[in-house]
């Protein structure tokens, strides 16, 4: 009878692998970036005062996206790593999930400030509706919805890579069951 490597439990603290890592940064930047691309659509079409203007609106954020956010994000996930590993190191034996989640949430608030805050005194040519965009960005109307996006984007990056490496470990057997293994 070979012996079977024992399934994490509530009790066992989380490996934390560098596969679950970089699982988790990526499902983080593809979160960031389709909730920038819906939240900042609504948000500026609500600042418009007008839904006649949201196709226009959408093809202008998805276009500002493709300039400018998708490599901004993928710098801050890059960069913000380091952060986001060593937390989830330190969170490895902390049980529930609402704890890690608020962990999670907290370092995307911090992070999505830094590059709000980075960004929005960068020196920006004002050319046409990007200037004016990145001119704006640390206005609370854009800035704080932009956290939110941010904290809850590192929050279920975290929550779907945990939940994938849980499910990537076998389930506990029953002794019935490991009898039934065994033959």
């Amino acid at each position: 009878m070979t012996s079977r490597p024992s399934p994490r439990t509530a009790q066992q603290p989380m490996a934390f692998l560098w596969r679950e890592f970089w699982r988790g940064a990526v499902a983080t930047w593809i979160t960031f970036n389709t909730l920038f691309l819906v939240v900042t659509t609504v948000v500026l079409t609500i600042m418009s005062r007008s839904l006649q203007g949201i196709f226009s609106i959408l093809i202008l954020v998805a276009w500002f996206q493709l300039l400018f956010v998708v490599a901004i994000s993928a710098l801050a996930t890059i960069v913000g790593g380091p952060l986001a590993f060593g937390l989830g190191r330190l969170l490895r034996t902390v049980s529930g999930i609402r704890r890690h989640l608020v962990a999670f949430a907290g370092l995307g608030l911090v992070v999505g400030g830094l590059v709000i805050a980075i960004v929005g005194v960068w020196p920006v040519i004002e050319t046409e509706e990007f200037g004016t965009l990145l001119s704006h960005l640390t206005e609370p109307y854009i800035a704080l919805p932009l956290l939110g996006v941010s904290a809850i984007s590192v929050a279920y990056g975290w929550y779907w890579t945990a939940s994938r490496a849980l499910l990537d470990v076998p389930a506990p057997q029953t002794a019935t069951a490991e009898a039934q293994f065994a033959d």
